[in-house]
């Protein structure tokens, strides 16, 4: 079944060419995450069909993740972890609670900060900026910048 899906996903690849994604300060997903930043970033392990991957700004990882085609999304959400920016806890992107439009300055100057507790986000969205809470399939939609 593995061979399967990984035989389906290179070929649904090949179907679904990535959109261009214009962030250059981004990388590749190859960024070096170091443990001042690393409340800011997202990493995806290694899987099936997907390479690891490292974002020292978790608007890098969405930009990224969106320029990919969905079965492609769909592995990157299942498989990115972020970190909860108050406790440094490692949680699955699609578990956390995002606080977007901060004032606060991330390593690409997306200024998204993660959460495991809402409660914490909506404290922190209140004393930076004029944040909004949202769960990570909202801020894959949301503009960036």
């Amino acid at each position: 079944m593995k061979a399967f899906f990984v035989h389906l996903c290179l070929g649904m690849s090949l179907v679904c060419a990535s959109a261009e994604i214009s962030q250059a300060e981004c990388g590749n997903g190859s960024s070096k995450i170091d443990d001042a930043n690393r409340k800011f970033s997202v990493v995806v392990p290694k899987s099936a069909g997907l390479g690891e991957q490292s974002y020292d700004d978790i608007g890098c990882a969405v930009a990224s993740r969106n320029g990919e085609c969905a079965t492609r999304q769909g592995m990157f959400d299942s498989g990115a972890l972020t970190w909860d920016y108050a406790t440094g806890e490692q949680l699955p992107v699609e578990k956390a609670y995002f606080v977007i439009k901060t004032d606060v300055k991330t390593p690409q100057s997306y200024g998204v900060v993660g959460f495991k507790d809402k409660a914490a986000a909506e404290k922190f969205s209140s004393e930076h900026g004029k944040g909004k809470v949202v769960k990570w399939f909202e801020l894959v939609d949301e503009k960036l910048k």
